[in-house]
């Protein structure tokens, strides 16, 4: 009786244990270098500025006017490639202060926008 009793505690946690080292991942890490790590620090960046202006309500009543929900436009900015979100956050910080600004910058999403269109990678004016 002992015996069978070892048998049905033991053979369900040994073949739990055997089961889940099969499910078990191995980690596996790398030197990042420090051009690396700046890079990345600065895309991060370069998103933040073009999303913080894209939040802006004036931006957003525009974006909204062109027919572009001003969600999908945060999420295609962080789709960009590093050259045009570097271009957009260019144009950006060149931008006057004000109205004048903002509506340029609107036109230059608007633009990024359509060109990721018509290369094919977005499907955001299938609904014109």
């Amino acid at each position: 009786m002992n015996h069978t009793i070892a048998s049905r505690i033991l053979f369900p946690l040994i073949s739990a244990s055997l089961i889940s080292l099969g499910l078990l991942q191995s980690a596996s890490g790398a030197v990042v270098s420090t051009e690396s790590a700046m890079q990345m620090s600065q895309r991060t960046a370069q998103i933040e500025r073009v999303s913080a202006l894209l939040a802006e309500q004036q931006v957003r009543d525009q974006l909204i006017r062109y027919g572009v929900d001003p969600q999908d436009a945060t999420l295609r900015v962080a789709a960009l490639s590093d050259s045009e979100l570097q271009a957009l956050d260019q144009k950006i910080s060149e931008l006057p202060a004000g109205a004048n600004g903002a509506l340029e910058v609107i036109g230059i999403v608007m633009l990024v926008l359509l060109i990721l269109e018509l290369v094919g990678v977005t499907d955001i004016f299938k609904s014109f």
